[in-house]
């Protein structure tokens, strides 16, 4: 089983995909049997977070390409190019500011850092792999595509119609950033660390798991889209000169 899940990475990606959310669901499902009044969304959405991490970094661990999707220690560079994308969650703190109470903030951080590792392996990891021998092309769009798709199923758990449209917008575009800034880099934990900071800056904000029931105004919905295009230019700008360094090196190791 190990073998063929190894060998099988779109296989894996699905185990792992739906596998984490069967045990998300009865375990939401088992403590709902205690208290009838817990929701995902207002109570629950840190501890299925926190599942969907566990299992997904176990699943990789088990079936042995942790390595192989880049969980391993990074260098400082691989850190010091994503300051630039820093502006994202430091816009979006300024526009929405701080509306948590402090006792609320430790489940939240908990939720961030479990979506972070939970889509980072899951998008950026088993799927990546599973679709480089098809080309860098589609590597970077179908699990960008697929991660914006997985986030239109906020609007069935009660979120904004509007912002749950938006928000596949952006994690579409901010998939395809983050998977070409992991593919100029050999590790993934620069991506784990941004995307935490940046869902801890906006859960910490509304006080919500993600799934948003408020309304937001299109302007600052648009603003957060052409974020998000610049993101990706940045990171397509670093894949290029990384991919143009390395067929120099090409050349100059054939001339010798």
């Amino acid at each position: 089983m190990r073998n063929f899940l190894y060998r099988h990475g779109l296989v894996l990606f699905l185990v792992v995909m739906f596998g984490r959310g069967i045990l998300g669901m009865l375990t939401v499902k088992g403590l709902q049997v205690f208290n009838p009044a817990l929701t995902i969304q207002k109570d629950l959405g840190w501890l299925v977070m926190l599942l969907y991490a566990v299992c997904a970094f176990l699943a990789v661990k088990w079936v042995k390409v942790d390595k192989e999707i880049g969980l391993i220690k990074a260098t400082a560079k691989d850190y010091f190019v994503w300051l630039p994308a820093l502006a994202i969650p430091f816009t979006l703190a300024l526009h929405l500011g701080f509306h948590s109470t402090w006792s609320h903030v430790p489940l939240l951080m908990i939720a961030a850092i479990g979506v972070a590792v939970n889509e980072e392996i899951l998008f950026r990891g088993i799927l990546l792999r599973a679709m480089l021998p098809f080309g860098k092309a589609v590597a970077i769009i179908v699990p960008s595509l697929l991660f914006g798709v997985a986030h239109l199923g906020n609007i069935l758990v009660g979120g904004d119609v509007i912002f749950g449209l938006f928000q596949f917008a952006w994690t579409f575009i901010a998939g395809m950033a983050l998977t070409a800034m992991r593919l100029q880099s050999k590790s993934l934990l620069p991506a784990i660390g941004f995307h935490f900071v940046l869902d801890a800056v906006e859960y910490a904000a509304t006080g919500e798991y993600g799934v948003h029931s408020t309304n937001f105004s299109l302007g600052w919905l648009s603003i957060f889209v052409m974020l998000n295009l610049l993101f990706l230019v940045y990171a397509l700008y670093l894949l290029k000169k990384k991919n143009n360094s390395v067929n120099v090196g090409m050349v100059a190791l054939t001339a010798k």
